[in-house]
This record gives structure tokens, sequence and C-alpha cells, in this order.
């Protein structure tokens, strides 16, 4: 005998020390898994926005091209062509502004929620 505790009380308070770190082990494992969802939510979004974006920015661009290469069919040299030009390319600066505008935005919501992750993830198991 350890102490002057009986045997089946040492067990006793034994098995509850282990029941009880399983449970907390069971809540950090929950705590952690909906954490990994969430962190993969919040990647998988950027990348699907970050890929859309790059694709329009890449459309935009090559309309741009199209129309610089085409310029000549666009009377450029007479002020309603040059006007009509000049609106076109200030449509395409507010798209791309736009898109940029909201990338920026997924950039700044998607950060706040990876930092508020990284604090399950700092979390000690043990």
């Amino acid at each position: 005998m350890n102490g002057g505790e009986p045997r089946s009380e040492q067990a006793g308070s034994a098995l509850a020390a282990i029941r009880a770190r399983q449970a907390e082990l069971a809540r950090q494992h929950d705590v952690l898994g909906e954490a990994d969802r969430a962190l993969a939510e919040a990647l998988t979004r950027a990348h699907t926005v970050m890929r859309d974006s790059v694709r329009r920015l890449d459309a935009i661009g090559a309309e741009i091209d199209g129309a610089v290469a085409g310029q000549d069919s666009l009377a450029l040299d007479t002020p309603l062509g040059a006007r009509e030009f000049q609106n076109f390319l200030l449509a395409k600066q507010r798209e791309i502004a736009t898109i940029v505008a909201t990338a920026h935005e997924l950039d700044r919501t998607k950060s706040a929620v990876l930092a508020s992750l990284g604090a399950h993830y700092g979390e000690s198991p043990g």
C-alpha cells in the first residue's frame, strides 16, 4: 500500500485521471478537426477566387491587346474614335480595379480567419 490509500482507491483515481485525459484529448481532437475544416474551406475559397481573378485579368489583357492590335479599324485618329478608345480603356481599368479590390478584401478576411485558426494549432496537445 502506498500512502495509506487502499489499492482500489488508487486504481479508481488513476482511472478517473485517464478518463479525464481521454475526454480532454477528444475535445482537442474535435477542436482541431473543426479548425482543419475551416482552414480547408478558407484555402479552397481563396484559391478559387484567385484563379477566377487571374482568368478575368487575362481576359481583360487579351481584350486590350486585341484592341491595340486592331487600332487601325478603331479610327483613333478621329476625336470620336479616340474618345471611344479612351472609354474602353477606362472601363477596363475599372474592371481591373474591381478585381484587385475584391482580391484585397479576400486577402484581408482570409488573413483574419487564418490568424484565428493559428490559436487552435498552437495549442499543445498535452
